[in-house]
């Protein structure tokens, strides 16, 4: 709880095409971990279920939710300028401790983008 996860897009973000009727202010989200093997997939999902198609999905590249499903409920998502920042919030789910550092993958409507940084430990 409370690790931060920021999509960083290449211009100005306009909210409503994220979240119809959203202005950028902080809204709860579900952030999602789903177990597949060694690569690990991140969606954010709105309050009915639904993935938000234009922040796509991220490979975790590792196994965090051991085959099954993590669930970080009560998340808040933000948007400042290209910027949109998710706190996790709480977790159900037995997480699987991953202790290898690693390179995620976010694969959008608009392309695919490798973490930047040094690797690290992701969570």
């Amino acid at each position: 709880m409370g690790d931060v996860i920021a999509f960083t897009f290449g211009g100005t973000v306009v909210p409503s095409l994220i979240l119809s009727g959203w202005d950028g202010s902080a809204t709860a989200v579900t952030v999602r971990i789903q177990g597949n093997g060694p690569n690990d997939a991140l969606t954010v999902l709105d309050s009915v279920g639904s993935a938000f198609a234009q922040l796509g999905q991220v490979d975790l590249a590792g196994n965090y939710a051991n085959g099954t499903l993590l669930d970080f409920t009560a998340s808040q998502m933000t948007l400042s300028g290209s910027t949109v920042t998710i706190v996790l919030g709480t977790r159900s789910g037995t997480a699987h401790h991953h202790t290898t550092p690693t390179t995620m993958v976010w694969t959008n409507p608009e392309g695919t983008a490798t973490e930047s940084g040094p690797v690290d430990v992701e969570f």
